[in-house]
């Protein structure tokens, strides 16, 4: 679990060939997970990357504290993004900066309660995403 840090959660800068797998992103006050331009050959799998929801359409943090980073690409390629949830994070779920990123797998992942940049992913296979406002 990486919970709970306002300055974001791991930054791969210049990473190649990496796994982020079955982590919870809990409440980050900054991007939970950034892929940079000078990294790639990433996969991104089973992760949850959330706010504090509890259920009954509640949280535990008040109203004016509702950050809660996603991921970021940022003009990076050769990355897959596959079965992840993402919910309720503030300001979006997958946030799209920089030169475009090419080459990303974005499919078969669970999205509820947020806005994604996933569909300005050109290039890319971006399918089969549940979305659920």
């Amino acid at each position: 679990m990486i919970a709970h840090d306002a300055s974001g959660g791991i930054a791969l800068r210049d990473a190649h060939g990496c796994a982020v797998s079955a982590n919870a992103f809990t409440i980050m006050g900054s991007d939970a997970l950034n892929i940079g331009p000078k990294s790639g050959r990433i996969t991104v799998t089973g992760n949850n990357f959330s706010n504090s929801y509890i259920g009954e359409d509640k949280t535990r943090r008040s109203a004016n504290d509702q950050a809660a980073g996603g991921m970021v690409l940022d003009g990076t390629s050769g990355i897959t993004v596959v079965g992840n949830l993402f919910s309720g994070l503030r300001p979006k779920a997958l946030a799209v900066k920089g030169d475009p990123s090419k080459n990303v797998v974005f499919a078969d992942n669970v999205l509820i309660d947020v806005t994604s940049d996933h569909k300005k992913l050109d290039g890319s296979l971006v399918k089969d995403n549940l979305e659920d406002r």
